[in-house]
């Protein structure tokens, strides 16, 4: 037996204006509310409507695959300041991801600074950088990672930074130790003061600072 849609036990506003359908529920939302903080919703009801009957119509209660409905409650979540205890790391990373879709940069914001101080791994911080665009967390978690040593990844490292990054990490890590060694067993030589000071002050005080 089919079920229709049924609404949202939270987010289903009697006095709401507009219905969107996310999987198989139904959220009634005020758009004067949530459209002045994002570009694309706003963009989305200041369009001119489609021709009637046109395949590009977009109607009320259409549903779009890139929302879903744990992104959206969490995301509403945070808005409505409904209880932020429970914006865990998972949550907060799908607020980031529907705020970079939604192009709703107070969202991002927010996630961004909580995530920033929830204790992230440093493999776990350059999978997010990359995939929703944070730049200043690349090269902090890039040298973190640098500094990791090959034997401590683990499996889930792998899958949050992929074949590729791991293996540009581990052929760093390989040359640098390499370059270490070079320096440790091939030590350069050391100038040293000796009697010829004293006489040609001026000479050795010119040969040190241009050495």
């Amino acid at each position: 037996m089919h079920l229709g849609p049924t609404h949202h036990e939270r987010f289903y506003w009697r006095d709401g204006s507009t219905i969107f359908l996310v999987d198989n529920t139904l959220y009634k939302l005020h758009m004067s509310l949530l459209e002045p903080h994002s570009i694309v919703l706003r963009d989305m009801f200041t369009m001119p409507a489609a021709a009637s009957g046109s395949d590009e119509s977009v109607q009320e209660g259409d549903s779009d695959d890139s929302i879903t409905v744990r992104k959206l409650d969490n995301l509403l979540i945070w808005f409505h300041r409904v209880d932020l205890t429970v914006l865990d790391v998972s949550a907060l990373t799908d607020i980031l991801e529907l705020a970079l879709f939604l192009q709703w940069d107070t969202a991002r914001h927010f996630a961004i600074q909580v995530l920033k101080d929830s204790g992230l791994t440093a493999s776990h911080r350059l999978s997010l950088a990359i995939s929703y665009r944070i730049p200043d967390w690349i090269e902090l978690a890039f040298k973190d990672l640098m500094d990791t040593p090959p034997q401590t990844f683990t499996t889930e490292d792998s899958m949050l930074l992929g074949q590729h990054i791991m293996m540009l990490i581990m052929t760093m890590q390989a040359a640098i130790c390499h370059h270490r060694l070079l320096v440790a067993y091939n030590l350069l030589k050391l100038r040293h003061h000796d009697i010829a000071c004293v006489k040609q002050s001026a000479t050795c005080q010119c040969n040190w600072e241009t050495a």
